[in-house]
């Protein structure tokens, strides 16, 4: 028999009893591991600025002999360390808009899906939640994430009918800059719950008001 926690087995039962449950909103794993990640590029960043600028400017105060080829060196390093740290503080502020919406509510009913703000999303539009291998949120490599593949019909609904503030609230939008699409529904967090028991939950919605079997 399959254990549940307690948190996980009330919600089960609300679902089945009242054909709806409604959950606080938590920080998802991924997005927790983001923000940390975040903080300490920008912490790197930051001490190799100053650290590096320190050491040069020494070398050539102690070293009059090594002129000032050093510090023209150091000019075009903090320029791109000053790039990197304006793309740092520009990711820092998309995520701060969407964690402020992580602690939402989670509502699952026969319309759909709530989550972050968004929905309901309807149980068509999404398959499954499992654990997949997707596109990086920040870069060309691939990442385990818990996700809902978006069905065809979600895929349009998603990515041709809502607006592009409420689609990143979803997942990070995927593929080259001349075809960015969202391919998926990130699990959201639930306060009390780990990720794998919400993908328990949102699979048993899916089967109650879906008719889905998986």
């Amino acid at each position: 028999m399959l254990y549940m926690s307690p948190t996980l087995n009330q919600a089960m039962t609300t679902l089945h009893q009242t054909g709806r449950v409604s959950l606080r909103g938590d920080a998802s794993t991924w997005s927790s591991v983001t923000r940390i990640l975040i903080i300490a590029l920008c912490v790197l960043v930051g001490v190799m600025s100053v650290g590096g600028t320190t050491v040069i400017i020494f070398v050539s105060v102690t070293d009059p002999s090594i002129g000032p080829v050093p510090l023209f060196a150091l000019i075009p390093g903090l320029l791109a360390m000053g790039g990197m740290m304006t793309w740092l503080v520009s990711v820092a502020r998309k995520r701060s808009r969407y964690s402020a919406t992580e602690t939402d509510p989670v509502i699952l009913d026969p319309n759909g899906l709530t989550m972050r703000g968004v929905g309901p999303i309807p149980w068509r539009d999404f398959g499954p939640a499992q654990h997949k291998m997707v596109q990086a949120e920040h870069d060309g490599g691939f990442v385990r994430r818990a996700v809902m593949e978006l069905s065809p019909s979600g895929l349009y609904n998603v990515n041709e009918r809502t607006p592009f503030e409420i689609r990143e609230k979803l997942s990070p939008a995927v593929g080259p800059f001349w075809n960015r699409h969202h391919r998926y529904i990130y699990i959201p967090g639930v306060e009390g719950l780990k990720t794998k028991e919400v993908m328990q939950l949102i699979n048993a919605g899916h089967r109650l008001f879906s008719g889905a079997r998986f």
